[in-house]
């Protein structure tokens, strides 16, 4: 409108701004025009220093919020949208009166979409146990999503500290890393997921305590399932081969127990792998 702006657009765009500076100094940070912005307000790049150089690193996207009120999709397009994200989401809520970001994880989503999904809540700074649970809202694919605790709280004086900085970029690398085996694992038919057990704001995983591995046990993934874990089968028998493990004492069992398991799925197993196992290890899995 000439002349004037909503107010509610102008608080936006300083949390944007905001945002914007402290992840600036964590990553290489590309705000997204208003007329191209359809849920990411930030591409990131990490930030590696290499001597003089700084190289971009890992890939992340960011969502800005004023506030925390939780974000909802529920329309067909908006869920297929966040439920098909190729790289690690983070929620960025900016408080503009401690000039402080917040910034959560939304690896956890992981497990409402690989059991199935029609709605998603994302609720930063709600949790309900060690780590946060996704929630059925009473409905089979309606999921409510605690973030849980924010992953890092940096104020705009922290982000000058450069040591600071550092330990914090440390952190952030490790949840894109555990998010990022998360989606490549999904998108690859391997339905499992993985995060922390438990930990603190601004503090490394590790540092915390082991992790959980889980898997969403949908009867609809066995078709993908069945295929993998032919492949996984061969591969790790031809590498048995190769490594020569199975001239091993304590591996000969093993490596007959795998043997009558492949001839038992044969009918699963894709043809380059009975090749593979016929052509590399004398196995015929017919």
């Amino acid at each position: 409108m000439p002349g004037a702006r909503l107010a509610t657009f102008r608080i936006g765009d300083s949390a944007e701004l905001l945002a914007e500076f402290v992840l600036g100094r964590l990553a290489f940070t590309t705000r997204v025009p208003r007329t191209e912005d359809v849920g990411h307000d930030l591409h990131c790049s990490m930030i590696e220093k290499a001597g003089s150089l700084l190289k971009a690193g890992p890939f992340f996207t960011v969502q800005v919020k004023a506030n925390r009120k939780q974000i909802v999709y529920e329309k067909p397009y908006e869920v297929r949208w966040i439920s098909e994200q190729e790289n690690p989401f983070f929620v960025c809520v900016v408080n503009q009166r401690t000039l402080c970001v917040d910034l959560f994880s939304t690896w956890n989503m992981l497990f409402a979409i690989l059991w199935g999904t029609e709605r998603i809540v994302l609720k930063p700074g709600d949790t309900n146990g060690p780590y946060p649970r996704p929630v059925n809202n009473g409905k089979p694919h309606d999921w409510t999503i605690p973030l849980g605790k924010p992953i890092l709280r940096i104020s705009a004086s922290d982000a000058m500290d450069d040591r600071k900085i550092e330990e914090y970029s440390s952190v952030l690398r490790q949840w894109i890393k555990c998010d990022r085996e998360n989606i490549v694992n999904r998108h690859a038919g391997m339905y499992w997921t993985v995060g922390p057990v438990n930990y603190e704001t601004n503090r490394p995983v590790d540092a915390i305590g082991p992790f959980l591995f889980g898997s969403a046990y949908n009867p609809d993934n066995f078709e993908k399932c069945i295929q993998n874990f032919g492949r996984v089968a061969t591969a790790l028998r031809v590498v048995m081969h190769l490594r020569e493990e199975e001239s091993k004492p304590d591996f000969s069992k093993k490596v007959k127990d795998l043997d009558t398991v492949l001839r038992s799925y044969s009918g699963y197993l894709e043809p380059l792998a009975k090749q593979d196992l016929r052509d590399k290890v004398g196995l015929s899995a017919e």
